[in-house]
């Protein structure tokens, strides 16, 4: 029993050395984390290490997630329970993904997770439609948006591009495959703690 049980009431020496283990993540980088999520609401985390935070008193804390504009699809692909709350667990793979030191092929996996907006296992044109709404739209001002025919040709250079197997829509292989040739997408798929 030692320091870190008594300041957080939960995580032990132990729990902290497995989850170092666990993810990309570094002890000192937990420590300010659980810091972080624990001052949310001590009480309740000290009652219930397993207590969920809900997603705006996360989005509070943490505000690299403020602007995101895959924020939705974060809580979604990383809350265990679906329930737009984070578990400090959530909290940790989330940032696990998100660090520097994660594979690139961990962060295409769960990129594909993030960018699978109807969650069929496919990037489809949908899919890829809204991904462009969410990058390139501003939400004050629907004109700013590109407009559907626009869209749709984009979309259809990226399935000629990336489709490799002409189904019509990227798969998880090809998305990694893809991915893996492309030196900045583990900087542009990260955030700093």
């Amino acid at each position: 029993m030692g320091l870190y049980e008594t300041k957080y009431a939960g995580l032990t020496e132990n729990i902290l050395e497995d989850y170092a283990s666990l993810t990309y993540l570094t002890k000192g980088e937990i420590l300010h984390l659980m810091k972080k999520f624990y001052s949310i609401d001590p009480e309740k985390i000290a009652a219930n290490f397993s207590h969920r935070i809900k997603k705006q008193d996360i989005i509070n804390k943490f505000g690299v997630l403020k602007n995101n504009p895959f924020q939705d699809r974060l809580f979604r692909v990383f809350s265990s329970e679906n329930d737009d709350c984070f578990s400090f667990e959530d909290l940790l793979d989330l940032c696990s993904a998100m660090s520097s030191d994660c594979p690139t092929e961990v962060k295409a996996a769960w990129a594909f997770k993030v960018f699978d907006i109807d969650e069929d296992n496919q990037i489809s044109v949908q899919d890829i439609c809204n991904i462009l709404d969410r990058l390139t739209g501003d939400p004050h001002n629907r004109a700013n948006y590109l407009d559907k025919e626009s869209k749709l040709k984009i979309a259809k250079v990226i399935l000629e591009e990336i489709n490799l197997d002409r189904s019509g829509s990227i798969g998880l292989n090809e998305f990694k495959l893809i991915l893996l040739r492309l030196p900045e997408f583990s900087s542009s798929f990260y955030f700093r703690l």
